[in-house]
């Protein structure tokens, strides 16, 4: 931890080890703000560092004991110092443009964010204490422009002529209805018990079957305690619930509604002195006398997005990967009208007619069009928890190329720290820990990919990865779908079994961890597990008093499945300390 190595403290462990009938050991580089207690540091891979490792390596060897390193300093998969910002973790971001056909149209299409974060310009939330903050660096590159023909009831706030009033606050049209899911606005709280809200009206009834509504800096919806929801009305005086917004839902679809006025409402939630603040701002309960006070007066929510859609994909922030939801079978677009779809076969590639600077020349049909965008940049994840000398980007999983390139790399340097002592002697295996890495949906290829895999073009479908029904609701959760199985079948085939393959030619095997407690990337993680010498799962030890079972029971018995239909012979559990104490110590067994 943190450059705490010497020696002494090597062979101390390796010996009581051998003692005590300790079959090996896994070695993890890592960091968490741990003081230091040796006289010097040894920093990862210094030549200090390097002979420090050659002695284990050769210790190892002597006393007989296996083993093995993991994938990546620190512990959260394969990533480090050396990945280069092109070669790092991606998600597509987009931009809109609004274009009258019958005339030739000749501007610059908006450059889609660039900033490196999880979504569209949402930049990396800091890191927890200890581990380092994100990257500066910035990285982008387009991936496709197509157009296609609005459907009618594809309007924007705008031009449904949409009147802004709130329960408190001064909201603005264009800042609420902009794609800046980072500038917000705040709502104030109401008296506890009561909603807050946002409200549209329009001049004529409208019917709309979606909304897309980003609070709290572009993480959707608040939170459960604040139950936000849309109501309706027809008058403006009494409203009625029409749709509930689930925890972490950016976008919304629910049945068709027709009415005047729309708003989102939120609850404040009562407090009590023994309860702690919500999705609300509000300062930490205080203490006086050794009784715990209540929460100060809260202050509000930042809201920086609320747009209602004619048409919209039920979640499709999701649906295309931007985050490892599970459950989204739950969540089907609701069938709407074919008239108020995107006509698949009147999409129109337009990658060849953007030039460099973003600017586009192009005579469209008649009618009202939607210029689509599409690019990438970098998510921002960072191997963790690492040393910050040995932390860098998280390499791109779905590129082969960048895969090979990382774990080639990343073994030459334990090649050189070993003297070669890597195979049957010395270094045997590399253990990909738990999946720490967050989510990533586009890589350079992906087009070539889906093309191959799915057996047909994904282009026509782009609209859908900016939420636009296209064909019919139940065709574009199925295209989604093909493109959340694209990216798991990427993920398993070059991240993982390409590992095998690398591991295999230097005389080394994996150990494979995946999701631990819930589905931590998208992809199967019986499949990345497939080719592990040995699957291995996790579990955390109970906080002392609880007479509940593990939380990681799924992990293990997925584990144990790989093992029966794979051929496994071995399976391996990560045990660990509660929660409360994680990371500062990780017993493995």
């Amino acid at each position: 931890m943190s450059g705490n190595i010497s020696k002494e403290g090597i062979t101390a462990d390796l010996e009581w080890m051998k003692r005590t009938g300790i079959g090996g050991f896994q070695n993890f580089d890592a960091g968490l703000n741990t003081p230091q207690i040796v006289e010097k540091r040894l920093v990862f891979m210094t030549p200090e560092w390097k002979d420090a490792f050659r002695h284990a390596t050769e210790l190892a060897g002597k006393l007989g004991l296996e083993m093995a390193i993991a994938g990546s300093p620190g512990w959260s998969e394969s990533g480090g110092p050396w990945v280069p910002p092109a070669q790092a973790m991606k998600k597509y971001v987009w931009s809109e443009t609004r274009v009258e056909g019958g005339r030739p149209f000749t501007g610059a299409l908006p450059k889609p964010p660039s900033a490196t974060g999880p979504y569209q310009n949402q930049v990396i939330p800091n890191g927890a204490p200890g581990r380092p903050q994100a990257p500066s660096v910035e990285f982008y590159a387009d991936a496709a422009v197509v157009a296609y023909r609005a459907p009618e009831s594809d309007r924007s706030m705008a031009e449904m002529q949409a009147k802004v009033t709130s329960s408190g606050g001064s909201f603005d049209l264009a800042a609420l209805t902009d794609g800046d899911v980072v500038k917000s606005t705040l709502l104030p709280a109401a008296p506890p018990g009561e909603r807050a809200w946002v409200q549209y009206e329009f001049p004529q009834p409208q019917t709309l079957r979606g909304v897309t509504f980003i609070a709290s800096g572009g993480r959707g919806g608040v939170g459960v305690s604040n139950q936000p929801q849309l109501e309706v009305s027809d008058d403006g005086k009494e409203f009625r619930l029409w749709a509930l917004i689930l925890p972490g839902a950016r976008t919304t679809a629910f049945p068709a509604i027709t009415a005047r006025f729309f708003r989102v409402t939120i609850l404040t939630p009562q407090f009590t002195a023994s309860q702690g603040g919500g999705a609300f701002a509000a300062p930490p309960a205080g203490t006086q006398g050794g009784r715990a006070q209540a929460p100060a007066p809260l202050a509000g929510a930042p809201i920086a997005e609320f747009v209602l859609h004619g048409a919209v994909v039920n979640r499709f922030q999701e649906k295309a990967a931007f985050s490892a939801a599970t459950g989204l079978y739950l969540f089907a677009t609701p069938s709407l009208p074919e008239a108020d779809a995107v006509r698949k076969a009147g999409v129109i590639d337009l990658t060849s007619k953007m030039r460099a600077d973003g600017t586009l020349d192009w005579a469209p049909p008649a009618g009202r069009w939607v210029v689509l965008r599409i690019g990438y940049s970098l998510t921002g994840h960072q191997n963790s928890p690492a040393s910050p000398e040995a932390t860098g980007l998280e390499v791109d999983k779905l590129n082969p190329n960048f895969v090979r390139a990382y774990f080639n790399n990343y073994l030459d340097q334990y090649k050189d720290a070993t003297g070669g002592l890597m195979g049957k002697r010395g270094l045997q295996y590399m253990i990909t820990d738990s999946w720490e890495a967050g989510a990533a949906n586009w890589t350079d290829n992906l087009f070539a990919e889906f093309a191959r895999r799915r057996g047909y073009d994904m282009k026509p479908w782009l609209p859908a990865l900016a939420g636009h029904v296209v064909e019919s609701a139940e065709a574009t959760d199925r295209f989604l779908w093909d493109f959340r199985k694209t990216l798991g079948d990427l993920v398993a085939e070059y991240h993982y079994d390409q590992l095998t393959e690398i591991l295999k030619e230097r005389g080394m095997a994996r150990y494979t961890e995946s999701h631990e407690s819930g589905r931590a990337f998208i992809g199967d993680g019986m499949e990345v597990k497939r080719n592990a010498a040995v699957p291995m799962s996790a579990m955390w030890t109970n906080q002392p008093g609880s007479r509940t079972s593990s939380q990681y029971d799924p992990d293990i018995r997925e584990s144990a499945s790989v093992a029966h239909i794979f051929g496994q012979n071995l399976v391996a559990r990560n045990r660990s300390r509660p929660a409360a104490a994680r990371g500062l110590s990780r017993r493995r067994r």
